[in-house]
């Protein structure tokens, strides 16, 4: 009986070394968590004093999207950034004509700036979108979407 115990406890310590020893040799992968992860991104700000409905999207294929804009709201737009940096062209459309019951588009190519997490170590996370905003022309009629 004694010598099947010393034989049983020898066996598992053998299989529990072999273990460890297989766990000490496996390869583990690096965590991406760290790396830095930036969208694209513009905002557009509404000081009108009434809401401007416009439409959005990124890239010259893809559905516009609506959007209405209360005074005083800032909206950001934003969209990931490829591993070259880059986006799909946003554009903006909105009717440039208030008070006239028809609608008169007026399209912008937008510009975006890189906002996100700047990753491990000494570099700054990027928080300032392109900075956009709705105003009316003296007349009070005619708008436009104007860098701020």
């Amino acid at each position: 009986m004694r010598k099947t115990f010393r034989l049983l406890c020898g066996s598992a310590m053998a299989a529990l070394i072999a273990l460890v020893s297989v766990a000490a040799q496996e390869r583990v992968g690096t965590s991406q968590e760290d790396l830095p992860n930036y969208r694209g991104a513009y905002s557009i700000e509404n000081t009108t004093g009434v809401t401007i409905p416009y439409e959005y999207r990124w890239g010259n294929k893809s559905e516009w999207k609506k959007m209405s804009l209360r005074s005083g709201v800032i909206e950001t737009h934003s969209c990931p950034l490829g591993q070259d940096g880059k986006a799909p062209i946003p554009y903006v459309r909105f009717d440039r004509i208030g008070g006239d019951n028809s609608v008169t588009f007026k399209e912008y190519r937008m510009e975006f700036r890189a906002v996100g997490y700047a990753g491990y170590g000494p570099r700054e996370n990027k928080t300032e979108p392109m900075r956009y905003v709705f105003r009316y022309a003296a007349n009070g009629r005619d708008l436009d979407l104007n860098v701020k």
